[in-house]
């Protein structure tokens, strides 16, 4: 595997996780093939849509960079499940205490892992209301160079 699949599919560990833990419904990994997440059926909210980064690199030496890999998680909660602002906060500080509480995702990412939210936002789609927020995470894993 590559490492940007590594990284994915330990985010995806995490999140699936917070499934077990009853804390979100399902996690979708998006393939890109609907036109609109908010179009899609999903089976249990909240959800969380997981997608593929961008990359950044740094130069960390002349043979190593630090590649930043930055994937987005939408968080799509159910606006009829939702009493107050505390729900959705509650939700927001949960997702990112997982990846606190791992922050290198079990040594993949030995850059760190730093997870940030954005501000939660009412959407409505096909006739139905939604909570969305994003949490982006930022894993940093050490590139080595080969040249040629």
């Amino acid at each position: 595997m590559s490492l940007i699949s590594d990284i994915k599919t330990k985010i995806k560990a995490k999140l699936d996780a917070l499934v077990t833990a009853t804390t979100l419904g399902e996690v979708f990994v998006d393939d890109f093939k609907a036109t609109s997440i908010f179009d899609r059926d999903y089976g249990a909210y909240p959800v969380a849509v997981l997608t593929s980064p961008s990359l950044e690199n740094i130069a960390a030496t002349n043979r190593d960079n630090l590649r930043k890999h930055i994937f987005q998680i939408l968080v799509i909660m159910k606006g009829e499940n939702v009493a107050t602002a505390y729900d959705v906060e509650n939700l927001m500080e949960t997702i990112v205490n997982e990846f606190d509480n791992d922050p290198t995702l079990t040594g993949t990412a030995d850059g760190g892992v730093e997870p940030s939210t954005s501000i939660p936002e009412p959407v409505v789609s096909r006739g139905k209301s939604y909570i969305a927020f994003s949490i982006t995470i930022r894993a940093s894993a050490i590139k080595s160079l080969s040249f040629t």
